[in-house]
């Protein structure tokens, strides 16, 4: 039926067989997605879902849900109820029932009647149940340090019913999640990046307890970005001369080529910066996409900052690319497509400042000075906990600098 679900959209988009679809296809289809049902799914979720990479567990069912929805579904269900209509109704039109008793006899008929009135697992499902919290927890505790890390989690969801979908999801991610037993109490999951992570149990999509992860770094974590685990990059690697940053040199010695495929890379400093709020901070940077100017026609480069519960992503790329930039901040996000991105057009050929400041209830968003968008900050004393650069192809961060009224909190170089 998943296949079914995704021959659908193949013909609803119109863009050929999947398995011929290159990573700026996923990364369009994330964003078609986003656009009609408001709900994100990751690149790395649809390539899992289209059998382009490795999959580490069935598909959720929010994943599903979103997917059907997508190609105009209420859920997963009704897609599930629809196809299963049609199938019945052509079963029956095209091949008569004499012929089917004549080919495979009344024992097969009989048994496929059978099936298809027995319930399935989704119809034991009570979503329109409505759960007790305080009946339910969720604790986590990490591995090790650094990165990867695993994460054990405990938890209690005894209270759910018989036959609910018990799920945890790692992130705000739906397609993060794995199945758990009603009974069982412990289960581990492993992070490949780091970050400030709100994890949730789940039961029939309902959230039922909450755990803050947060998994830090020591110092700069350089990272290729890949779909499934990232390559790791050590800081001897990424911090030369004052700088921080990735070049052909090392694209070349993992066999990678910004000219011919798509190369990213990250930069993640994730660490306790004292009580800097939302509410109140100034975050500065230095950086430039280096990728030569024949290789990328638009040298994104993304800035993440992450506080406790969520993230601002700030884009930048060449002028004429600002149409496919959205920027996330405080739970929404802004789509290149419906709003005057322009400001975040940039020339890479020199280092740009992008600048963050938060104060009386707003966020001013600057670019080489110049104000770029503003937005109201939300009224919560969330922390920042970290933040991240992210490149396609080569790129450097010549300063990095996070206070608010009182201090400088952090500085590089």
């Amino acid at each position: 039926m998943i296949r079914l679900l995704v021959t659908q959209i193949e013909t609803h988009l119109g863009w050929g067989s999947g398995s011929t679809w290159s990573n700026s296809d996923f990364e369009a289809l994330s964003e078609r997605i986003l656009e009609a049902t408001k709900k994100r799914l990751s690149v790395t979720t649809l390539k899992r879902i289209w059998g382009r990479a490795e999959r580490v567990a069935n598909p959720s069912a929010a994943t599903l849900n979103i997917l059907s929805q997508f190609i105009g579904f209420t859920d997963w269900r009704e897609f599930k109820k629809t196809q299963t209509a049609v199938d019945s109704k052509e079963f029956k039109r095209e091949v008569p029932w004499q012929k089917i008793l004549a080919v495979i006899g009344v024992l097969t008929i009989a048994i496929a009647i059978l099936s298809l009135n027995w319930p399935q697992k989704e119809d034991v499902h009570t979503s329109s149940v409505s759960y007790n919290e305080t009946d339910f927890y969720l604790k986590s505790r990490t591995i090790a340090k650094g990165l990867p890390n695993s994460v054990v989690f405990e938890y209690k969801a005894s209270a759910a019913n018989d036959g609910a979908e018990i799920e945890i999801q790692q992130d705000w991610d739906p397609g993060k999640r794995i199945e758990v037993e009603r009974g069982d109490s412990v289960a581990t999951c492993i992070y490949h990046r780091p970050g400030f992570f709100n994890a949730k149990l789940m039961v029939d999509e309902s959230v039922v307890a909450r755990e803050d992860v947060f998994i830090p770094t020591d110092g700069w974590l350089g990272v290729i970005e890949r779909d499934s685990i990232p390559l790791y990059l050590d800081e001897n690697v990424i911090l030369k001369d004052g700088l921080l940053g990735v070049d052909s040199t090392v694209l070349k010695s993992y066999r990678l080529d910004p000219r011919t495929s798509d190369v990213s890379i990250g930069f993640y400093q994730m660490n306790d910066f004292g009580p800097i709020s939302i509410q109140d901070f100034n975050f500065s940077i230095d950086l430039q996409n280096t990728t030569p100017q024949n290789s990328s026609g638009c040298h994104r480069a993304q800035v993440y900052l992450i506080y406790e519960g969520g993230a601002v992503g700030v884009p930048l790329s060449n002028q004429g690319c600002v149409a496919t930039l959205n920027m996330m901040a405080f739970g929404q996000y802004i789509d290149g497509k419906k709003t005057d991105l322009s400001g975040f057009g940039v020339d890479f050929e020199r280092p740009v400042n992008l600048g963050l400041q938060s104060r009386n209830g707003r966020m001013q968003i600057l670019v080489n000075g110049q104000m770029a968008y503003q937005m109201p900050v939300p009224d919560e004393s969330a922390l920042i906990k970290g933040f991240s650069i992210h490149f396609e192809g080569t790129g450097v961060v010549q300063r990095v600098q996070l206070r608010d009224n009182d201090q400088t909190s952090f500085l590089f170089p």
